[in-house]
């Protein structure tokens, strides 16, 4: 059967579903009596054992996580390109380039707390679909710019100004996609193996970069230099439009997801609860049934202290996905010029790779031993290998310390985090703030660490050479401190427990 958003029509669940929403929902405050049945309730994988039922339930839910890579490919494909984008608008501006990419990531809070308001709202499915299709059409349209090689200085100044907007447009959008994603999962995913849900989004994350570092690289050996500034950086964007169109209508026909139906419904009851209570007393005419307190809600104050502690707990995390795994190749190459772009796009393209089975494998440990025990092990990775590997390649960046260090190392890690962090953000928050809170802390972390972690590093390297490793070092001793001292009081227990 179909399902809708908070106007849908609704039925009473059966305690079989009601079980299935308790299951898929950690935090304390939440009705089971009542709800909307759904698709939950015909499937095989609420019976199955772990791994043959997490890989069902992928089976069944991987229209999200198509969403989602194709959106990063979108996203990651500037950061990739940097070279002719730079000759193309900023005439050969490498800080202007970044300057543009850090935009995105300064709107994403506002796309974050705008869509997110619409899924706590009207629901985490149309949230999804307004995000998407602001994704897919900023990028696209990135592709069909005037610039300096094809409309002189007019066409590059327009092409600037126009790329700028775009630029902020996708922003807004990835904002919103993200926690999207991330809450629609989590929402949808039984407890049990709600880890591995984690870690395939991460891989469908790492699919997104892994496209886009892959395209980068095929077009710097299938293209000359001179063929790629003219035309050739386009192919990435302009070829988006048909995918974007199918993930469009991919993602018009999932479903809502259990938890806000059954908070749509839960609330709805206790309007209709207040309203017969005023009847009864005979002032219904004179009082209008009022908006129930809900009891899924934070008070103000715990609420801010929420978003805080999200934010600092994510910094490690963001820090490395930008300064750790992708600004590494650009830094490395600034300062040895006779390192060939090429074999530097493949080595990223390596890195992807193999940041996908680690993701899985803190899936699996964070559904085996809990939050408690995963999140402060991918925050320790983070402190003890970003300032090592960049010490290492400050001595010496030959072609084998670049597999080991930015290639095998940072995959491994920036596997590993993405998994735990997405889970964290969700856990943290009730269902009738989440995605707005969510998009508002795991957005604003990115934005500072993500991506203006480049511009930091670069403002410092001056007096510091290893400004990156000691950036990297610091954002993950935060995440340490602040989960240790605020972030670990504020879980569920199901968060924190291990599985039986």
């Amino acid at each position: 059967q179909s399902r809708g958003g908070a106007g849908a029509k609704t039925k009473a669940m059966s305690a079989e579903d009601a079980d299935d929403v308790k299951e898929q929902e950690p935090f304390i405050h939440r009705s089971s009596s009542s709800g909307a049945k759904g698709a939950s309730g015909h499937v095989a994988w609420r019976s199955e054992g772990y791994w043959s039922g997490s890989w069902a339930f992928i089976r069944e839910h991987w229209v999200p996580m198509l969403a989602n890579a194709f959106e990063w490919f979108e996203f990651a494909t500037f950061a990739y390109l940097v070279d002719p984008i730079s000759e193309n608008f900023s005439n050969g501006s490498h800080v202007v380039v970044w300057f543009i990419f850090s935009i995105a990531f300064l709107c994403r809070p506002i796309g974050g707390v705008l869509i997110g308001a619409l899924g706590d709202a009207m629901g985490r499915k149309p949230a999804f679909w307004v995000a998407s299709i602001t994704v897919v059409a900023s990028t696209v349209l990135q592709g069909a710019l005037p610039s300096y090689q094809t409309g002189g200085e007019k066409g590059g100044s327009v092409g600037l100004a126009l790329l700028l907007m775009l630029r902020v447009t996708q922003g807004l959008g990835i904002g919103g996609e993200l926690g999207s994603s991330v809450i629609y999962l989590t929402e949808t995913s039984p407890r049990r193996f709600v880890g591995m849900t984690m870690g395939w989004l991460s891989v469908s994350s790492g699919l997104g970069f892994l496209g886009a570092s892959f395209v980068a690289a095929l077009l710097n050996s299938a293209l000359t230099e001179e063929q790629i500034v003219l035309w050739g950086w386009r192919i990435p964007f302009l070829l988006a439009l048909f995918p974007g169109i199918v993930v469009l209508y991919l993602l018009s026909t999932i479903q809502e997801t259990p938890v806000f139906e059954n908070q749509v419904v839960s609330n709805r009851e206790e309007v209709e609860a207040d309203g017969d209570e005023q009847e009864q007393r005979g002032d219904v005419e004179r009082q209008p049934p009022a908006r129930p307190a809900r009891r899924d809600t934070l008070n103000a104050w715990d609420g801010f202290c929420r978003v805080a502690a999200l934010f600092c707990m994510l910094s490690g995390a963001a820090s490395f996905w930008y300064v750790g795994a992708v600004y590494v190749f650009d830094w490395v190459r600034e300062r040895d010029h006779s390192i060939d772009n090429k074999h530097v796009l493949w080595i990223a393209v390596f890195q992807n790779t193999l940041s996908m089975p680690f993701s899985l494998l803190a899936g699996y440990g964070t559904d085996r031993w809990g939050l408690k025990q995963t999140f402060p092990w991918a925050m320790s990775a983070c402190l003890l290998t970003g300032l090592p590997v960049y010490a290492l390649l400050y001595m010496d960046a030959s072609l084998a310390i670049m597999i080991i260090g930015p290639g095998i190392i940072f995959g491994f890690v920036s596997g590993v985090v993405g998994t735990t962090t997405s889970l964290l953000a969700s856990d943290l928050f009730p269902p009738a703030l989440r995605h707005r809170s969510v998009g508002l802390g795991y957005n604003l972390s990115i934005c500072m660490f993500g991506g203006l972690g480049p511009a930091w590093v670069e403002l410092a390297k001056g007096a510091l050479p290893l400004a990156p490793g000691y950036f990297l070092a610091l954002t993950a001793s935060m995440s340490l401190a602040v989960y240790y001292l605020y972030g670990e009081a504020m879980l569920p227990k199901e968060s924190l427990a291990r599985s039986d």
